[in-house]
């Protein structure tokens, strides 16, 4: 049998099915029945009865049904559910005995295999209605019966909707109606002119059209560009992605002001210098040529004003995928779309008007702004998250497009507007106050400080990445201060001290760093691990609520409280009780009344019990002594089971409960919120008060008589 590798073209004869498929006639069907991202049940284009007679007419010469026919013969297939995979591969054929599987393969299996198109927009969310589609850009292929449910619940997985492209030349913008058609085509090469001019209109339209965005004033240079001179200038946010060379050092600091070999820079500040001038601007800030690396003193002098550094930049360009210093900014992008064929297809019914847009297959793995925001390396890392936060201008150059972001808007270069395919979170509130004093029209209400807060804490879930932590966050805590209020302590805020307290190890454990010493254990940025807070408001004074009494911070700059801390310590008025850590496991069918769970910072020894269960909370006697018991629970088919002291952990703990609320039901015995706890593990200070953190615990409405045998007490916390 002979095997194809794909269809090849011929001369193009369309079948009387794509003769007659326009654009306009497939926006009329979504008129009838649309749902954003959803096949339509009833109002589709009825193509070819079988996916056997749309190969025939690939045959035959028709172009677009070759284009639909090699989508499938070159996708491998996959099991169920089965997906449209990201490889490509025009070497795969049509599937023998002993040869690899493709969706090709998997459309010819089926017994129902028609063929039916339909119009899509993808800047929309899943069922948004035609009303909010601004741009068509997508042709859905369904080939036989989506995946559906028997009457029985059980899944019928179907062949999925292959996904076609729709673009045209920005230059040439195709218009239907109040729908635009299409998505602009970009060029793949991010240092062409093209991307260029770009670049500059959209610098232009900012400072000349955008009502809401930046007033125009010209910001003192940074240090060691021109002291004491206004003007424009650029600053570049990327990852060193290990050592970098040259850099300003006090050797270097003389040599530098007389010049610098731009051949000997890494790529990513040979590519920042041609953007810089491409944009027509003089000035360009770089940290490792523009804080003295080898200078204790220099860092955190400087370091202190990174904060205004991006914030004052007429620009930021930010390396959004580049891992180190020499991958460069201006790469060749690695857009396949280019190597997939494509069609032309017509977009009115009527023969009069002669526009066309290009019909490509989807690029699986195309990029978008959605992405690069949750997934760069530079959101992921302190230092470069706050740039990415400060600075009210950016370039975001990705691996195939550079974008644009500003207090008013995101552009993506292919024209899609702002929706499923922009970032999640603008934090809004929180950019509201650090660029209140350079929009050129103020914020006319004042900003909402709860969303502050939970734009900050989520800020700080975003960290993935090891960092000097407090330091990378200074800048960000600097301009927050003045409208959250209280003091600032190793990235706690008094105003709200009881939910800072209060985060957990997203995953299974956040391992404390100890040395060198960075923070103490009660704060976020003791650990390098993703962290959470999961209380949504701040967390308000009761009468059962830890009390801050006072707090002690031992800066290593005294004119910076934003920066690394030598020491710092909580003093704490709180409810306790007596609390014992256990590394039994018992089984989650035996007999246990839990009344809460726990999450441990750090595994008792060796174990992970991630693979064993989780942490309950008991309440235990021994001895006429009342405490609460974590043990672990998991699989296991022991109903019966008896504590084993021999597995308690060494140490005298505590639970510290951090937040209740006020009972508001008089006759209720229970309490009407969760206890929010700290487990704290005793210090080998003198002081017997003296305490570090080892985990959160949480107790599911705890009866209130019971909460009155808690004991109050002054501990210190370390």
């Amino acid at each position: 049998l002979k095997v194809w590798r794909h269809y090849s073209p011929k001369m193009s004869s369309r079948c009387s099915h794509c003769i007659t498929l326009t654009v306009e006639g497939l926006i009329e069907l979504a008129k009838r029945e649309f749902e954003a991202q959803e096949f339509p049940k009833e109002a589709y284009y009825q193509h070819h009865v079988s996916f056997d007679s749309l190969e025939q007419a690939a045959c035959g010469g028709c172009d677009l049904c070759r284009l639909i026919l090699n989508c499938f013969l070159c996708t491998p297939g996959s099991g169920e559910p089965i997906d449209w995979p990201g490889e490509w591969d025009d070497t795969l054929g049509i599937s023998q005995e002993g040869q690899p599987q493709t969706m090709y393969s998997i459309a010819k299996r089926l017994e129902v295999s028609d063929v039916k198109l339909a119009i899509n927009a993808t800047h929309l969310y899943g069922w948004q209605p035609i009303n909010d589609v601004q741009v068509f850009d997508e042709i859905m292929v369904q080939v036989g019966p989506p995946h559906a449910e028997d009457e029985n619940g059980s899944g019928i997985w179907g062949c999925p909707v292959l996904k076609l492209t729709i673009s045209a030349p920005r230059d040439d913008a195709v218009h239907l109606g109040e729908f635009r058609i299409g998505r602009y085509e970009v060029d793949p090469d991010l240092g062409s002119s093209k991307n260029h001019e770009l670049t500059r209109r959209w610098m232009s339209d900012c400072r000349d059209l955008h009502a809401n965005c930046l007033s125009y004033q010209f910001h003192e240079l940074p240090t060691r560009v021109l002291d004491g001179r206004k003007a424009d200038y650029v600053a570049l946010s990327h990852c060193w992605g290990g050592a970098i060379f040259p850099l300003l050092t006090n050797k270097t600091l003389l040599p530098f002001t007389d010049h610098i070999s731009i051949p000997e820079l890494p790529a990513n500040f040979r590519d920042a210098i041609t953007i810089t001038r491409e944009l027509g601007l003089r000035f360009l800030w770089i940290d490792s040529l523009c804080i003295q690396q080898d200078s204790k003193s220099d860092w955190e002098r400087e370091s202190k004003k990174m904060g205004s550094v991006y914030r004052n930049s007429i620009v930021t360009i930010s390396a959004m995928t580049s891992t180190g210093s020499r991958e460069g900014i201006l790469r060749p992008g690695s857009r396949t779309t280019s190597s997939y064929e494509s069609i032309t297809l017509r977009v009115f019914k009527d023969g009069k008007r002669e526009q066309q847009v290009t019909v490509r297959r989807k690029d699986p793995n195309e990029e978008d702004l959605r992405y690069l925001d949750r997934n760069s390396a530079l959101t992921a890392r302190g230092w470069t998250l706050q740039e990415y936060i400060l600075s009210p201008r950016h370039l975001l150059y990705g691996r195939d497009m550079v974008y644009w972001r500003c207090p008013q808007k995101f552009i993506s270069p292919d024209g899609l507007p702002p929706g499923n395919k922009s970032p999640q979170t603008s934090y809004n509130e929180l950019t509201k106050v650090i660029y209140a004093d350079i929009l050129s029209r103020p914020p006319s209400t004042p900003p909402d400080i709860e969303v502050v807060l939970r734009d900050y804490y989520e800020l700080l879930r975003r960290i993935t990445y090891a960092s000097d932590k407090l330091p990378a966050f200074s800048g960000l805590a600097q301009r927050l201060h003045q409208v959250i209020g209280g003091d600032y302590i190793a990235g706690l805020w008094t105003a709200d001290f009881r939910r800072g307290l209060l985060w957990q190890a997203e995953m299974s454990f956040c391992r404390h760093k100890t040395q060198p010493y960075r923070a103490p254990s009660w704060s976020w940025a003791v650990t390098d691990d993703i962290v959470l807070f999961q209380e949504s408001t701040i967390l308000a004074s009761s009468s059962s609520s830890a009390k801050l009494l006072e707090h002690t911070v031992d800066l290593r700059a005294p004119d910076n409280p934003y920066g690394e801390i030598r020491f710092a310590k909580l003093a704490l008025k709180a409810l306790t009780k007596p609390f014992v850590r256990s590394r039994q496991v018992v089984s989650t069918f035996g007999n246990i009344d839990s009344i809460g769970s726990a999450k441990f910072d750090e595994p008792a020894g060796t174990e992970d019990y991630t693979y064993m269960g989780y942490p309950s909370l008991l309440r235990a006697i021994t001895d006429g002594a009342d405490y609460v018991l974590s043990i672990i629970t998991g699989p296991g088919n022991e109903t019966d089971w008896k504590a084993d002291l021999s597995l308690v952990c060494d140490g005298k703990h505590l639970l510290m409960l951090v937040h209740t609320d006020d009972n508001t039901e008089d006759d209720s015995e229970w309490s009407n919120s969760a206890a929010l706890c700290l487990v704290l593990r005793r210090t080998d200070h003198e002081s017997e008060n003296t305490y570090e953190r080892v985990g959160y615990a949480r107790i599911e409405t705890p009866k209130l008589s019971w909460l009155d045998t808690w004991e109050w007490q002054d501990l210190v916390l370390v």
